[in-house]
């Protein structure tokens, strides 16, 4: 499945006339394209919908774009956060950069700014799967290719099973694990026990202290 197909957008933009066109654009690739038409209305939806990507402009009535991602990012640090601009207004994304935006796009929107800024946001899906943060802190991030996790910038030494526990459990993040998935997975062919698999966990939870892995009891684990 394509990954924008899974994801939530949020477009924030008060000519209702080009909120309608990026509405349009976006539908055939977002699993839900939701719109707001001023900034206070934006921050509800947001609220009341958890979109995963933001796309907001500026210049908009009851609460501006600036704002608006100040507040959001007061709330979430991570979500994806896109800033429609002009020449003119330029000097917003001054004020923006400590906000950690994930891309501007200058006005006027054209079809091949939409294909690139589309482009990039898989682009940056790539690069995030390529080392993940596994705290709130971030001061431990795994870290896809090496296959090392970093803590407190030191090097936590993990075992072959260890590193194919938290990469499932980095995958499937926020869900439910269950035994049977995990020992097919660590154990493939080989033997499966419920108590191997404990003492994995255990272990990694002693070498990874700064990492919350929740155990469901009778079924399986998560990591939050």
């Amino acid at each position: 499945m394509n990954y924008l197909s899974e994801k939530t957008i949020l477009i924030a933009e008060d000519h209702r006339e080009s909120n309608d066109n990026l509405a349009f654009y976006f539908k055939s690739l977002f699993k839900k394209v939701i719109c707001a038409y001023d900034g206070a209305e934006a921050w509800q939806m947001y609220c009341d919908e958890s979109p995963d990507i933001i796309l907001t402009d500026i210049e908009m009535p009851r609460m501006d774009g600036l704002q608006l991602v100040q507040k959001i990012r007061a709330d979430d640090q991570n979500v994806q956060i896109i800033i429609l601009t002009s020449y003119s207004h330029q000097h917003y994304l001054l004020k923006a950069i400590p906000l950690k935006l994930t891309s501007y796009v200058l006005k006027p929107i054209t079809f091949t700014k939409l294909n690139d800024l589309v482009k990039q946001i898989e682009g940056l899906r790539q690069e995030n799967k390529k080392k993940m943060v596994l705290n709130d802190i971030q001061d431990t991030v795994y870290d896809f290719g090496a296959k090392i996790v970093m803590m407190e910038n030191q090097r936590v030494v993990l075992s072959n099973l260890e590193i194919g526990l938290i990469e499932l459990l980095i995958n499937n993040r926020g869900l439910i694990v269950y035994y049977e998935e995990m020992e097919d997975v660590l154990y493939s062919s080989q033997p499966k026990s419920r108590n191997a698999l404990k003492i994995v966990v255990s272990s990694v939870r002693k070498k990874i202290p700064t990492i919350t892995i929740q155990a469901i009891p009778k079924i399986g684990y998560r990591l939050l």
